[in-house]
């Protein structure tokens, strides 16, 4: 048995994962995430592969600076999700195929009764069913967390920060677990596939925070879209005073110059609006329908903004 795990599955697991677990995050308010695959089981029956077609976030523990431990607490928004995300792989002949959640800092292992528990309960409606645990740390640091206290760390290469797990009896939460073999395609070379997840854990870091992401995408909108006036404005100004100064010979120069850094300016804006279009497939479900339309009516803006802007370069040449 493999399970085939699609690249955007994989950055949909590390993107959420790290969404609410990294370095611009205290430790001890790291939390775990998790989610559901979708998929199908194909080939014999006695010989069948795992493929996931999707992933999805549902949710995150909840934080509780007086709890020993951090804990999942299901929402009737959870179970809403759950359900129409089943009903509406069920619509394409697909199902859930398992489920996925995150270690924060420490081993990837099905760990005590909970996450045994939540494994048999997937594979007592289907016995293929898998659990795919994460550790972002893992993949970062390419090393294996010791199993006890005094054992060794295991130094790794080209690990995706995750293994997979299902029991060797689906009707025992006792029972042993059995690593599942995985590939995951959509990359060129292993060694690829590390650089861009790590790369993803950067982006997330930097630019996908867990709490007030409609706010923090505005303000970041609206800090270019003030950006970008005050360098039209600022150009005008310096076109003019040149004109004053009887250096009018320098204006088409200086212009040009002025023309190139707004292009890049607004290439790099583009850029990290690409980002945000895309971390909207990391969302939680129940954030989609409230933070995604949010998301772009501020983008709309951006557009509205960039839609007059040859209009005002035009301006410009004409001073």
């Amino acid at each position: 048995m493999t399970v085939i795990i699609p690249k955007e599955v994989y950055f949909t697991i590390v993107a959420a994962c790290v969404r609410f677990a990294n370095k611009k995050i205290p430790r001890e308010r790291w939390l775990e995430e998790c989610g559901i695959f979708i998929g199908k089981n194909v080939g014999k029956k006695k010989d069948q592969d795992v493929v996931i077609t999707a992933a999805y976030p549902i949710m995150h523990e909840t934080y509780d600076p007086n709890a020993v431990v951090d804990r999942y607490v299901w929402s009737d928004e959870d179970y809403i999700s759950t359900t129409m995300i089943e009903d509406e792989a069920f619509a394409r002949n697909e199902f859930v195929v398992g489920w996925w959640h995150s270690h924060p800092g420490f081993k990837v292992m099905l760990s005590g009764f909970g996450d045994r528990k939540t494994t048999l309960s997937y594979q007592s409606l289907n016995p293929l069913a898998i659990a795919l645990v994460f550790n972002h740390e893992r993949l970062l640091r390419q090393i294996e967390l010791p199993g006890r206290q005094g054992d060794p760390v295991k130094q790794l290469k080209n690990d995706p920060g995750f293994k997979i797990f299902r029991l060797e009896d689906p009707n025992n939460e006792k029972s042993n677990t059995i690593e599942v073999k995985y590939r995951i395609e959509g990359f060129e070379s292993p060694e690829q596939m590390v650089l861009e997840a790590q790369k993803l854990i950067i982006d997330i870091t930097n630019f996908f925070p867990p709490d007030n992401l409609v706010e923090f995408y505005s303000n970041y909108i609206n800090g270019r879209i003030s950006k970008l006036n005050s360098q039209l404005l600022g150009t005008e100004e310096y076109l003019r005073t040149l004109l004053r100064k009887g250096e009018g010979h320098r204006v088409s120069e200086v212009l040009e110059q002025q023309k190139k850094d707004i292009q890049k300016y607004v290439a790099e804006t583009f850029l990290q609006i690409e980002k945000i279009k895309s971390f909207m497939n990391y969302l939680e479900y129940k954030e989609r329908t409230r933070v995604i339309p949010a998301i772009e009516d501020i983008l709309h803006l951006w557009d509205e903004t960039i839609g007059g802007l040859d209009e005002k370069l035009a301006e410009l040449s004409r001073i």
